[in-house]
């Protein structure tokens, strides 16, 4: 099991502004009052962001029946498993999160500065979203140097893998207090900026598709032209 704090995420203001939905160059033609907030949030917040990933390199013991059995008896289950990390020999399992000083600072400015409130929380979803895509490319890397592959990350919550399943069976696998995430019995996290997802390995297997592809709000999501990431409690509601 391996922890990380040393993360550097490449957040700008453009990034703020697509973690609250909105589209860059609208805001910056037509509405520079949310610029500036983006802006000042941006300033303000990147020190209160304090990333901390847990990943797992887990050995598949068996797969049958939507069922993968992993080293030690634990197993994933559900159609997505299924379709997604079938041809796996191993799978990364890995939690996220940014940490809850941000989250509860957003919380507290939305009674007396709503607007402010909305830019810190589009700050957090951007770094959950850039310390998501951090974590994928470097665990790609790390099978790619043994000529293997990784599957697409897949979060609880997308479509074939319920929440309520998908988050105790990732949590059985990894040690959540190491990192201050904590999993509440509706499977929710908290701090709420956090993910989960696991990825399949080995040779050959499929990377085609997106996470968005499998989200049941894929049709409507404001997100999607922006997301590749996984995060858990922002828009694919995981």
């Amino acid at each position: 099991m391996e922890l990380r704090r040393d993360w550097t995420l490449a957040l700008d203001v453009d990034a703020v502004l697509r973690g609250q939905g909105a589209d860059p160059a609208v805001i910056r033609a037509r509405r520079p009052a949310l610029l500036a907030l983006a802006e000042r949030a941006l300033a303000a917040g990147l020190p209160q962001l304090a990333p901390a990933t847990l990943s797992r390199r887990v050995v598949v013991q068996e797969f049958s029946h939507e069922r993968l059995v992993l080293a030690g008896g634990a197993a994933l289950t559900g159609p997505l498993v299924a379709r997604q990390l079938a041809g796996a020999g191993e799978v990364f399992v890995c939690l996220l999160t940014i940490g809850p000083a941000l989250e509860q600072w957003s919380s507290a400015a939305f009674a007396t500065d709503p607007g402010y409130a909305l830019a810190l929380d589009g700050l957090a979803n951007a770094a959950v979203t850039a310390l998501t895509e951090a974590v994928c490319a470097c665990l790609a890397a790390q099978v790619a140097a043994e000529g293997l592959r990784t599957t697409i990350a897949l979060s609880p919550g997308l479509e074939g893998w319920p929440v309520d399943v998908g988050q105790p069976q990732l949590f059985a696998l990894l040690e959540a207090t190491q990192v201050g995430v904590v999993l509440t019995p509706e499977a929710l996290m908290l701090p709420r900026k956090s993910g989960s997802f696991v990825m399949g390995i080995g040779p050959a297997v499929d990377r085609a598709g997106e996470p968005c592809d499998y989200c049941s709000q894929r049709a409507t999501c404001r997100h999607r032209s922006q997301a590749s990431g996984i995060t858990s409690q922002k828009p694919h509601g995981a």
